[in-house]
Protein backbone atom coordinates (compact mmCIF):
# COMPACT_ATOMS: atom_id res chain seq x y z
CA UNK A 1 0.00 0.00 0.00
CA UNK A 2 1.26 3.48 -0.82
CA UNK A 3 2.45 5.69 2.03
CA UNK A 4 0.14 8.36 0.69
CA UNK A 5 -3.02 6.42 1.47
CA UNK A 6 -5.14 6.78 4.60
CA UNK A 7 -6.16 3.78 6.75
CA UNK A 8 -9.10 1.70 5.47
CA UNK A 9 -8.57 3.34 2.06
CA UNK A 10 -10.82 0.81 0.32
CA UNK A 11 -13.84 2.40 1.99
CA UNK A 12 -12.98 5.91 0.82
CA UNK A 13 -13.34 7.68 -2.50
CA UNK A 14 -10.34 8.45 -4.70
CA UNK A 15 -10.38 12.10 -3.58
CA UNK A 16 -10.26 11.11 0.10
CA UNK A 17 -7.75 8.30 -0.31
CA UNK A 18 -5.18 10.52 -2.02
CA UNK A 19 -6.02 13.78 -0.19
CA UNK A 20 -6.75 15.51 -3.50
CA UNK A 21 -8.47 18.50 -1.88
CA UNK A 22 -5.57 19.09 0.53
CA UNK A 23 -3.04 18.82 -2.31
CA UNK A 24 -5.11 21.30 -4.35
CA UNK A 25 -5.23 23.66 -1.36
CA UNK A 26 -1.44 23.72 -1.06
CA UNK A 27 -0.97 24.00 -4.83
CA UNK A 28 -3.28 27.00 -5.13
CA UNK A 29 -2.19 28.81 -1.96
CA UNK A 30 1.51 28.69 -2.76
CA UNK A 31 0.80 29.38 -6.43
CA UNK A 32 -0.76 32.66 -5.31
CA UNK A 33 2.26 33.17 -3.08
CA UNK A 34 4.48 32.68 -6.14
CA UNK A 35 2.58 35.32 -8.10
CA UNK A 36 3.18 38.21 -5.70
CA UNK A 37 6.13 37.25 -3.49
CA UNK A 38 8.91 37.80 -6.08
CA UNK A 39 7.61 41.20 -7.22
CA UNK A 40 6.21 42.96 -4.13
CA UNK A 41 9.40 44.90 -3.41
CA UNK A 42 9.83 45.70 -7.10
CA UNK A 43 6.25 47.01 -7.12
CA UNK A 44 6.99 49.29 -4.17
CA UNK A 45 10.08 50.59 -5.95
CA UNK A 46 8.17 51.10 -9.21
CA UNK A 47 5.54 53.07 -7.28
CA UNK A 48 8.24 55.47 -6.10
CA UNK A 49 9.31 54.24 -2.64
CA UNK A 50 13.00 54.61 -1.87
CA UNK A 51 15.29 51.73 -0.93
CA UNK A 52 15.38 53.05 2.64
CA UNK A 53 11.58 53.01 2.92
CA UNK A 54 11.39 49.52 1.44
CA UNK A 55 14.12 48.27 3.77
CA UNK A 56 12.35 49.75 6.79
CA UNK A 57 9.11 47.97 5.82
CA UNK A 58 10.95 44.67 5.43
CA UNK A 59 12.66 45.12 8.80
CA UNK A 60 9.33 45.66 10.58
CA UNK A 61 7.66 42.78 8.75
CA UNK A 62 9.30 39.74 10.47
CA UNK A 63 8.61 41.08 13.97
CA UNK A 64 4.93 41.41 13.09
CA UNK A 65 5.00 37.84 11.73
CA UNK A 66 6.41 36.79 15.11
CA UNK A 67 3.28 38.20 16.78
CA UNK A 68 0.63 37.41 14.17
CA UNK A 69 1.45 33.73 13.51
CA UNK A 70 0.97 32.56 17.14
CA UNK A 71 -2.07 34.86 17.43
CA UNK A 72 -3.72 33.28 14.40
CA UNK A 73 -2.89 29.85 15.84
CA UNK A 74 -4.50 30.81 19.17
CA UNK A 75 -7.65 31.99 17.42
CA UNK A 76 -7.86 28.79 15.35
CA UNK A 77 -7.27 26.55 18.37
CA UNK A 78 -9.79 28.31 20.55
CA UNK A 79 -12.50 28.59 17.93
CA UNK A 80 -11.70 25.18 16.36
CA UNK A 81 -12.51 26.82 13.02
CA UNK A 82 -9.27 26.34 11.11
CA UNK A 83 -10.75 26.67 7.65
CA UNK A 84 -12.82 29.77 8.40
CA UNK A 85 -9.84 31.50 10.07
CA UNK A 86 -7.63 30.72 7.06
CA UNK A 87 -10.21 31.96 4.55
CA UNK A 88 -10.74 35.23 6.45
CA UNK A 89 -6.97 35.82 6.47
CA UNK A 90 -6.73 35.23 2.75
CA UNK A 91 -9.70 37.51 2.04
CA UNK A 92 -7.98 40.35 3.96
CA UNK A 93 -4.78 39.72 1.95
CA UNK A 94 -6.75 40.01 -1.31
CA UNK A 95 -8.21 43.33 -0.17
CA UNK A 96 -4.81 44.68 1.00
CA UNK A 97 -2.96 43.85 -2.22
CA UNK A 98 -5.81 45.11 -4.41
CA UNK A 99 -5.70 48.51 -2.71
CA UNK A 100 -1.87 48.50 -2.79
CA UNK A 101 -1.69 47.98 -6.55
CA UNK A 102 -4.42 50.60 -7.07
CA UNK A 103 -2.73 53.38 -5.10
CA UNK A 104 -1.35 56.34 -7.08
CA UNK A 105 2.42 56.37 -7.53
CA UNK A 106 4.67 58.65 -5.53
CA UNK A 107 5.33 61.75 -7.62
CA UNK A 108 8.87 63.11 -7.79
CA UNK A 109 10.56 65.97 -9.58
CA UNK A 110 13.36 65.29 -12.00
CA UNK A 111 16.89 65.96 -10.83
CA UNK A 112 17.77 69.58 -11.47
CA UNK A 113 21.28 70.37 -12.67
CA UNK A 114 23.34 73.39 -13.76
CA UNK A 115 25.59 73.10 -16.81
CA UNK A 116 28.54 75.28 -15.86
CA UNK A 117 31.27 76.72 -18.10
CA UNK A 118 34.42 76.51 -16.00
CA UNK A 119 36.85 77.66 -18.68
CA UNK A 120 36.76 78.29 -22.40
CA UNK A 121 36.63 74.60 -23.30
CA UNK A 122 35.73 73.03 -19.93
CA UNK A 123 32.18 72.29 -18.85
CA UNK A 124 30.61 70.47 -15.91
CA UNK A 125 27.21 69.44 -14.60
CA UNK A 126 26.50 70.42 -10.99
CA UNK A 127 23.59 68.64 -9.30
CA UNK A 128 22.38 67.35 -5.97
CA UNK A 129 21.10 63.79 -5.45
CA UNK A 130 21.33 60.69 -3.31
CA UNK A 131 24.33 58.41 -3.66
CA UNK A 132 22.10 55.76 -5.26
CA UNK A 133 21.59 58.01 -8.29
CA UNK A 134 25.32 58.10 -8.89
CA UNK A 135 26.14 54.44 -8.25
CA UNK A 136 23.17 52.31 -9.33
CA UNK A 137 22.93 53.27 -12.98
CA UNK A 138 26.71 53.72 -13.30
CA UNK A 139 27.36 50.14 -12.17
CA UNK A 140 24.96 48.95 -14.88
CA UNK A 141 26.45 50.85 -17.78
CA UNK A 142 27.38 47.57 -19.47
CA UNK A 143 23.74 46.49 -19.15
CA UNK A 144 22.57 49.56 -21.07
CA UNK A 145 21.84 52.02 -18.27
CA UNK A 146 22.89 55.57 -19.14
CA UNK A 147 22.44 59.12 -17.86
CA UNK A 148 20.80 61.81 -19.97
CA UNK A 149 20.81 65.56 -19.51
CA UNK A 150 18.15 67.76 -21.11
CA UNK A 151 19.11 71.43 -21.17
CA UNK A 152 16.08 73.63 -21.74
CA UNK A 153 17.68 76.92 -22.79
CA UNK A 154 19.51 75.46 -25.74
CA UNK A 155 17.08 72.63 -26.50
CA UNK A 156 20.05 70.32 -26.08
CA UNK A 157 20.16 66.72 -24.93
CA UNK A 158 23.20 64.52 -24.44
CA UNK A 159 24.34 61.37 -22.62
CA UNK A 160 27.12 61.40 -20.06
CA UNK A 161 28.82 58.99 -17.66
CA UNK A 162 29.64 59.19 -13.98
CA UNK A 163 33.17 57.89 -14.45
CA UNK A 164 34.93 61.04 -13.19
CA UNK A 165 32.41 62.66 -10.88
CA UNK A 166 33.52 64.39 -7.69
CA UNK A 167 31.63 65.78 -4.67
CA UNK A 168 31.69 69.58 -4.44
CA UNK A 169 31.42 71.80 -1.39
CA UNK A 170 30.66 75.20 -2.88
CA UNK A 171 27.17 76.65 -2.70
CA UNK A 172 24.99 75.81 -5.66
CA UNK A 173 22.21 77.94 -7.04
CA UNK A 174 19.02 78.52 -5.07
CA UNK A 175 17.17 75.81 -7.00
CA UNK A 176 19.59 73.22 -5.63
CA UNK A 177 19.66 74.49 -2.04
CA UNK A 178 17.61 71.71 -0.48
CA UNK A 179 17.95 68.50 1.44
CA UNK A 180 18.45 66.47 -1.70
CA UNK A 181 21.54 64.50 -0.71
CA UNK A 182 25.11 64.91 -1.94
CA UNK A 183 26.24 67.66 -4.33
CA UNK A 184 28.17 66.37 -7.33
CA UNK A 185 30.15 67.80 -10.24
CA UNK A 186 30.53 65.77 -13.45
CA UNK A 187 32.90 66.92 -16.21
CA UNK A 188 31.30 67.04 -19.65
CA UNK A 189 33.27 66.51 -22.85
CA UNK A 190 33.05 69.52 -25.17
CA UNK A 191 32.63 67.22 -28.17
CA UNK A 192 29.42 65.85 -26.61
CA UNK A 193 27.95 69.35 -26.53
CA UNK A 194 28.43 69.74 -30.30
CA UNK A 195 29.33 73.44 -30.03
CA UNK A 196 25.68 74.36 -29.54
CA UNK A 197 26.08 76.21 -26.28
CA UNK A 198 25.46 79.90 -25.98
CA UNK A 199 25.81 81.05 -22.38
CA UNK A 200 25.51 84.74 -23.31
CA UNK A 201 25.46 86.63 -20.02
CA UNK A 202 24.55 83.63 -17.85
CA UNK A 203 27.16 81.52 -16.06
CA UNK A 204 25.12 78.33 -16.34
CA UNK A 205 22.29 76.65 -18.25
CA UNK A 206 19.42 74.83 -16.52
CA UNK A 207 19.20 71.08 -17.20
CA UNK A 208 17.30 68.01 -16.02
CA UNK A 209 18.91 64.61 -15.44
CA UNK A 210 17.18 61.29 -16.08
CA UNK A 211 18.25 57.65 -16.37
CA UNK A 212 17.35 55.09 -19.00
CA UNK A 213 16.19 52.95 -16.03
CA UNK A 214 13.79 55.51 -14.59
CA UNK A 215 13.64 54.52 -10.91
CA UNK A 216 17.41 54.93 -10.50
CA UNK A 217 17.11 58.70 -11.05
CA UNK A 218 14.49 60.77 -9.26
CA UNK A 219 14.65 64.08 -7.47
CA UNK A 220 12.66 65.65 -4.67
CA UNK A 221 9.10 64.51 -4.16
CA UNK A 222 6.02 66.58 -4.66
CA UNK A 223 4.25 67.92 -1.59
CA UNK A 224 1.72 65.80 0.33
CA UNK A 225 3.15 62.46 -0.77
CA UNK A 226 3.78 61.18 2.76
CA UNK A 227 0.28 59.74 3.11
CA UNK A 228 0.75 57.61 -0.01
CA UNK A 229 4.14 56.38 1.20
CA UNK A 230 2.55 55.41 4.50
CA UNK A 231 -0.35 53.62 2.79
CA UNK A 232 1.99 51.65 0.53
CA UNK A 233 4.05 50.50 3.51
CA UNK A 234 1.05 49.63 5.72
CA UNK A 235 -0.76 47.64 3.04
CA UNK A 236 2.43 45.80 2.09
CA UNK A 237 3.09 44.88 5.73
CA UNK A 238 -0.52 43.80 6.41
CA UNK A 239 -0.78 41.67 3.27
CA UNK A 240 2.65 40.05 3.64
CA UNK A 241 2.20 39.38 7.37
CA UNK A 242 -1.16 37.68 6.98
CA UNK A 243 0.00 35.75 3.92
CA UNK A 244 2.91 34.41 5.97
CA UNK A 245 0.59 33.56 8.88
CA UNK A 246 -1.63 31.71 6.43
CA UNK A 247 1.30 29.46 5.58
CA UNK A 248 1.63 28.40 9.24
CA UNK A 249 -2.12 27.89 9.55
CA UNK A 250 -2.03 25.80 6.39
CA UNK A 251 0.39 23.39 8.11
CA UNK A 252 -2.06 23.04 11.01
CA UNK A 253 -4.87 22.29 8.55
CA UNK A 254 -2.70 19.57 7.02
CA UNK A 255 -2.04 17.85 10.35
CA UNK A 256 -5.72 18.13 11.29
CA UNK A 257 -6.59 16.40 8.02
CA UNK A 258 -3.97 13.64 7.82
CA UNK A 259 -4.13 10.42 9.80
CA UNK A 260 -0.32 10.19 10.06
CA UNK A 261 2.08 13.14 10.31
CA UNK A 262 4.65 11.52 8.00
CA UNK A 263 2.19 12.06 5.12
CA UNK A 264 2.49 15.84 5.45
CA UNK A 265 5.56 16.27 3.23
CA UNK A 266 3.96 14.53 0.26
CA UNK A 267 0.99 16.90 0.46
CA UNK A 268 3.02 20.07 1.03
CA UNK A 269 5.25 19.35 -1.98
CA UNK A 270 2.36 20.37 -4.22
CA UNK A 271 2.69 23.87 -2.80
CA UNK A 272 6.26 24.08 -4.08
CA UNK A 273 5.17 22.74 -7.48
CA UNK A 274 2.40 25.33 -7.65
CA UNK A 275 4.79 28.11 -6.60
CA UNK A 276 7.32 27.28 -9.32
CA UNK A 277 4.86 26.70 -12.18
CA UNK A 278 2.66 29.74 -11.59
CA UNK A 279 5.58 32.09 -10.81
CA UNK A 280 7.18 31.18 -14.15
CA UNK A 281 3.86 31.36 -16.02
CA UNK A 282 3.12 34.78 -14.53
CA UNK A 283 6.49 36.11 -15.70
CA UNK A 284 5.67 35.02 -19.26
CA UNK A 285 2.24 36.65 -19.16
CA UNK A 286 3.77 39.85 -17.77
CA UNK A 287 6.27 39.90 -20.67
CA UNK A 288 3.35 39.85 -23.09
CA UNK A 289 1.11 42.48 -21.43
CA UNK A 290 3.81 44.54 -19.60
CA UNK A 291 1.38 45.61 -16.88
CA UNK A 292 1.70 45.09 -13.14
CA UNK A 293 -2.03 44.38 -13.00
CA UNK A 294 -1.19 40.94 -14.41
CA UNK A 295 0.09 40.04 -10.96
CA UNK A 296 -2.96 41.45 -9.20
CA UNK A 297 -5.51 39.71 -11.43
CA UNK A 298 -3.75 36.35 -11.25
CA UNK A 299 -3.28 36.55 -7.47
CA UNK A 300 -6.91 37.49 -6.82
CA UNK A 301 -8.17 34.72 -9.10
CA UNK A 302 -5.94 32.05 -7.53
CA UNK A 303 -6.62 33.26 -3.97
CA UNK A 304 -10.38 33.14 -4.60
CA UNK A 305 -10.08 29.55 -5.85
CA UNK A 306 -7.99 28.75 -2.75
CA UNK A 307 -10.77 30.00 -0.47
CA UNK A 308 -13.34 27.87 -2.31
CA UNK A 309 -11.19 24.71 -2.22
CA UNK A 310 -10.18 25.22 1.42
CA UNK A 311 -13.84 25.29 2.45
CA UNK A 312 -14.18 21.63 1.39
CA UNK A 313 -11.13 20.20 3.22
CA UNK A 314 -12.33 17.36 5.49
CA UNK A 315 -11.04 17.75 9.05
CA UNK A 316 -11.08 14.89 11.55
CA UNK A 317 -14.08 15.39 13.81
CA UNK A 318 -12.97 12.79 16.34
CA UNK A 319 -9.71 14.62 16.92
CA UNK A 320 -11.55 17.87 17.52
CA UNK A 321 -13.72 16.24 20.19
CA UNK A 322 -10.76 14.68 21.93
CA UNK A 323 -8.83 17.91 22.01
CA UNK A 324 -11.78 19.81 23.43
CA UNK A 325 -12.26 17.36 26.30
CA UNK A 326 -8.67 16.58 27.21
CA UNK A 327 -7.40 20.15 27.53
CA UNK A 328 -9.16 23.38 28.31
CA UNK A 329 -7.52 26.21 26.40
CA UNK A 330 -5.98 29.07 28.34
CA UNK A 331 -2.82 31.18 28.35
CA UNK A 332 -1.53 29.45 31.48
CA UNK A 333 -1.21 26.25 29.48
CA UNK A 334 0.72 28.15 26.80
CA UNK A 335 3.10 29.56 29.42
CA UNK A 336 3.67 26.10 30.86
CA UNK A 337 4.33 24.81 27.37
CA UNK A 338 7.01 27.43 26.77
CA UNK A 339 8.66 26.51 30.08
CA UNK A 340 9.30 22.97 28.89
CA UNK A 341 13.03 22.52 28.19
CA UNK A 342 12.43 20.48 25.02
CA UNK A 343 10.14 23.20 23.66
CA UNK A 344 12.77 25.84 24.49
CA UNK A 345 15.48 23.85 22.66
CA UNK A 346 13.14 23.36 19.72
CA UNK A 347 12.33 27.09 19.50
CA UNK A 348 16.00 28.08 19.94
CA UNK A 349 16.91 25.94 16.93
CA UNK A 350 14.13 27.47 14.83
CA UNK A 351 15.31 30.93 15.92
CA UNK A 352 18.83 30.27 14.61
CA UNK A 353 17.44 28.93 11.34
CA UNK A 354 15.35 32.08 11.07
CA UNK A 355 18.49 34.20 11.44
CA UNK A 356 19.98 32.32 8.48
CA UNK A 357 16.90 33.13 6.38
CA UNK A 358 17.27 36.78 7.42
CA UNK A 359 20.78 36.72 5.98
CA UNK A 360 19.85 34.92 2.76
CA UNK A 361 16.93 37.19 1.91
CA UNK A 362 17.53 39.84 0.72
CA UNK A 363 21.30 40.14 1.18
CA UNK A 364 22.32 37.25 -1.07
CA UNK A 365 20.43 38.79 -4.00
CA UNK A 366 21.84 42.24 -3.20
CA UNK A 367 25.37 40.82 -3.07
CA UNK A 368 24.96 39.09 -6.44
CA UNK A 369 23.56 42.30 -7.89
CA UNK A 370 26.60 44.21 -6.63
CA UNK A 371 29.29 41.96 -8.10
CA UNK A 372 27.50 40.97 -11.33
CA UNK A 373 24.69 43.48 -11.95
CA UNK A 374 24.16 42.66 -15.61
CA UNK A 375 23.59 38.94 -15.04
CA UNK A 376 22.13 39.09 -11.53
CA UNK A 377 18.49 38.46 -12.49
CA UNK A 378 19.40 35.50 -14.69
CA UNK A 379 21.64 33.97 -12.04
CA UNK A 380 19.09 34.47 -9.27
CA UNK A 381 16.40 32.91 -11.45
CA UNK A 382 18.55 29.82 -12.05
CA UNK A 383 19.32 29.61 -8.34
CA UNK A 384 15.59 29.69 -7.54
CA UNK A 385 15.01 26.93 -10.09
CA UNK A 386 17.62 24.64 -8.54
CA UNK A 387 16.36 25.46 -5.03
CA UNK A 388 12.77 24.64 -6.05
CA UNK A 389 13.76 21.30 -7.58
CA UNK A 390 15.72 20.45 -4.43
CA UNK A 391 12.74 21.45 -2.30
CA UNK A 392 10.36 19.20 -4.25
CA UNK A 393 12.74 16.25 -3.83
CA UNK A 394 13.03 17.00 -0.10
CA UNK A 395 9.28 17.02 0.48
CA UNK A 396 8.88 13.67 -1.26
CA UNK A 397 11.53 11.92 0.84
CA UNK A 398 11.38 14.03 4.04
CA UNK A 399 9.83 11.24 6.12
CA UNK A 400 12.60 8.81 5.20
CA UNK A 401 15.37 11.36 5.72
CA UNK A 402 14.07 12.38 9.15
CA UNK A 403 13.61 8.72 10.10
CA UNK A 404 17.17 7.92 8.96
CA UNK A 405 18.89 10.75 10.84
CA UNK A 406 16.34 11.11 13.61
CA UNK A 407 14.82 14.50 14.56
CA UNK A 408 17.94 15.65 16.46
CA UNK A 409 20.33 14.34 13.83
CA UNK A 410 18.30 16.05 11.10
CA UNK A 411 18.65 19.36 12.97
CA UNK A 412 22.44 18.97 12.99
CA UNK A 413 22.49 18.11 9.28
CA UNK A 414 20.47 21.26 8.53
CA UNK A 415 23.00 23.41 10.43
CA UNK A 416 25.87 21.79 8.50
CA UNK A 417 24.04 22.37 5.20
CA UNK A 418 23.65 26.07 6.08
CA UNK A 419 27.38 26.22 6.93
CA UNK A 420 28.34 24.65 3.59
CA UNK A 421 25.99 26.99 1.73
CA UNK A 422 27.38 30.15 3.35
CA UNK A 423 30.97 28.93 2.81
CA UNK A 424 30.17 28.61 -0.89
CA UNK A 425 28.94 32.20 -1.07
CA UNK A 426 32.09 33.41 0.69
CA UNK A 427 34.81 31.39 -1.05
CA UNK A 428 33.46 31.01 -4.61
CA UNK A 429 34.63 34.01 -6.68
CA UNK A 430 31.69 34.38 -9.12
CA UNK A 431 27.92 34.12 -8.59
CA UNK A 432 27.63 31.70 -11.52
CA UNK A 433 29.47 29.16 -9.33
CA UNK A 434 26.76 29.37 -6.67
CA UNK A 435 24.35 27.12 -8.57
CA UNK A 436 25.57 23.76 -7.12
CA UNK A 437 25.46 25.26 -3.62
CA UNK A 438 21.71 25.83 -3.99
CA UNK A 439 21.13 22.07 -3.74
CA UNK A 440 21.55 22.59 0.02
CA UNK A 441 18.02 24.00 -0.12
CA UNK A 442 17.04 20.32 0.07
CA UNK A 443 17.93 20.46 3.78
CA UNK A 444 17.64 24.19 4.44
CA UNK A 445 13.97 24.39 3.56
CA UNK A 446 12.42 21.07 2.50
CA UNK A 447 13.62 18.90 5.38
CA UNK A 448 13.61 21.90 7.75
CA UNK A 449 9.97 22.77 7.04
CA UNK A 450 8.67 19.22 7.52
CA UNK A 451 10.82 18.67 10.61
CA UNK A 452 9.50 21.81 12.31
CA UNK A 453 5.88 21.03 11.43
CA UNK A 454 6.11 17.41 12.61
CA UNK A 455 7.96 18.23 15.82
CA UNK A 456 5.57 21.05 16.72
CA UNK A 457 2.64 18.71 16.15
CA UNK A 458 4.34 16.00 18.25
CA UNK A 459 5.27 17.99 21.36
CA UNK A 460 2.13 20.14 21.46
CA UNK A 461 -0.50 19.14 24.05
CA UNK A 462 -3.93 18.18 22.65
CA UNK A 463 -5.77 21.28 21.46
CA UNK A 464 -2.62 23.40 21.04
CA UNK A 465 -1.11 22.11 17.79
CA UNK A 466 -2.02 25.25 15.81
CA UNK A 467 -0.72 27.45 18.61
CA UNK A 468 2.70 25.81 18.67
CA UNK A 469 2.78 25.72 14.86
CA UNK A 470 2.15 29.47 14.93
CA UNK A 471 4.78 30.05 17.62
CA UNK A 472 7.38 28.06 15.66
CA UNK A 473 6.49 29.88 12.43
CA UNK A 474 6.62 33.23 14.22
CA UNK A 475 10.02 32.43 15.71
CA UNK A 476 11.66 31.29 12.46
CA UNK A 477 10.07 33.72 10.00
CA UNK A 478 9.46 36.48 12.53
CA UNK A 479 11.80 36.96 15.47
CA UNK A 480 14.70 34.92 14.08
CA UNK A 481 14.45 36.40 10.61
CA UNK A 482 14.13 39.92 12.06
CA UNK A 483 17.21 39.58 14.25
CA UNK A 484 19.05 38.04 11.31
CA UNK A 485 18.11 41.03 9.17
CA UNK A 486 19.41 43.49 11.76
CA UNK A 487 22.69 41.63 12.27
CA UNK A 488 23.14 41.11 8.52
CA UNK A 489 22.43 44.75 7.68
CA UNK A 490 25.14 45.90 10.10
CA UNK A 491 27.75 43.48 8.76
CA UNK A 492 26.77 44.04 5.12
CA UNK A 493 26.69 47.85 5.25
CA UNK A 494 29.23 48.74 7.95
CA UNK A 495 31.78 45.92 7.97
CA UNK A 496 32.11 43.96 4.72
CA UNK A 497 29.61 42.49 2.27
CA UNK A 498 31.30 39.15 1.55
CA UNK A 499 32.34 38.71 5.20
CA UNK A 500 28.66 38.41 6.12
CA UNK A 501 28.51 34.89 4.70
CA UNK A 502 31.66 33.75 6.50
CA UNK A 503 30.22 34.94 9.83
CA UNK A 504 27.05 32.91 9.31
CA UNK A 505 29.02 29.87 8.15
CA UNK A 506 31.04 29.92 11.38
CA UNK A 507 27.86 30.51 13.42
CA UNK A 508 26.23 27.39 11.97
CA UNK A 509 29.32 25.25 12.54
CA UNK A 510 29.56 26.37 16.17
CA UNK A 511 25.90 25.78 16.98
CA UNK A 512 26.00 22.40 15.20
CA UNK A 513 28.80 21.34 17.55
CA UNK A 514 27.04 22.73 20.65
CA UNK A 515 23.70 21.08 19.89
CA UNK A 516 25.46 17.81 19.03
CA UNK A 517 27.07 17.81 22.47
CA UNK A 518 23.73 18.61 24.11
CA UNK A 519 21.90 15.84 22.26
CA UNK A 520 24.59 13.31 23.12
CA UNK A 521 24.60 14.27 26.80
CA UNK A 522 20.81 14.14 27.12
CA UNK A 523 20.29 11.01 25.01
CA UNK A 524 20.91 8.45 27.76
CA UNK A 525 19.23 10.61 30.38
CA UNK A 526 16.11 11.00 28.24
CA UNK A 527 15.96 7.29 27.43
CA UNK A 528 16.12 6.25 31.09
CA UNK A 529 13.60 8.95 32.04
CA UNK A 530 11.15 7.76 29.38
CA UNK A 531 11.39 4.14 30.63
CA UNK A 532 10.81 5.23 34.23
CA UNK A 533 7.85 7.44 33.34
CA UNK A 534 6.36 4.71 31.15
CA UNK A 535 6.56 2.13 33.97
CA UNK A 536 5.13 4.63 36.43
CA UNK A 537 2.30 5.52 34.06
CA UNK A 538 1.42 1.86 33.50
CA UNK A 539 1.26 1.27 37.26
CA UNK A 540 -0.97 4.24 37.78
CA UNK A 541 -3.28 3.19 34.98
CA UNK A 542 -3.73 -0.23 36.56
CA UNK A 543 -4.70 1.38 39.89
CA UNK A 544 -6.77 4.24 38.66
CA UNK A 545 -6.60 5.78 35.16
CA UNK A 546 -7.89 9.12 36.46
CA UNK A 547 -5.03 9.75 38.91
CA UNK A 548 -2.55 10.57 36.17
CA UNK A 549 -4.11 13.83 34.97
CA UNK A 550 -1.76 16.86 34.86
CA UNK A 551 -2.17 20.46 33.58
CA UNK A 552 0.55 19.87 30.96
CA UNK A 553 1.85 16.51 29.81
CA UNK A 554 5.57 15.73 29.70
CA UNK A 555 7.00 15.13 26.26
CA UNK A 556 6.59 11.33 26.33
CA UNK A 557 2.99 11.68 27.44
CA UNK A 558 2.38 14.33 24.74
CA UNK A 559 3.53 11.82 22.16
CA UNK A 560 1.32 9.13 23.63
CA UNK A 561 -1.69 11.46 23.62
CA UNK A 562 -1.11 12.46 20.02
CA UNK A 563 -0.74 8.83 18.92
CA UNK A 564 -3.92 7.86 20.74
CA UNK A 565 -5.83 10.71 19.12
CA UNK A 566 -4.75 9.67 15.67
CA UNK A 567 -5.61 6.03 16.28
CA UNK A 568 -9.17 7.12 17.08
CA UNK A 569 -9.49 8.92 13.73
CA UNK A 570 -11.61 7.12 11.17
Amino acid sequence: MSMDLVPESSKLSFIQRYHVILKTHYFLFFAGFGVVFPILNLTLRAHGLSNTEISLSNTILPFLVFVSSPLMGLIADKSRRFLLTFNILLFIVIAAFTILFSLPRIKSHKIQADLQRLKTSEYALDFCSSQEVVTQCSSRSECGCSYQAYCKAEDLSFNFTMAHYSPIEHTLTDSLKSKCGIRYRVPVDQNVLQDKLNFQNASYIKCEITCSIAYFCHGLRYAKQTIYIFLHAILYIIGSTLLSSGSALGASIGFATLARPELFGKQRVWGTIGFGIIAYLTSLIYTFFESEYVYLVMFNAIATLTIIVTSFIPLHKNEKKSTETKHSFDFKTLVLLLKNIEVVIFLSITFLWGMCFGCLHPYLALFIDEIDPCQSRTIIGRMFLIASISEVAAFYCAARVIKFFGPNGSSIVIFLAFALRFCGYYFLPQPSYYLPVETMHFFNFGILYVLIAQKADLIAPPGMSSTLQGVAHGVIHGLGCGVGLLVSSYIYIVVNQRLLFLVFAILNLVVAILYSIYFLLTRKKTSSKNVTESEKANGLIEEDAHLNQEPLSSLPMMEANNNENKKDIN
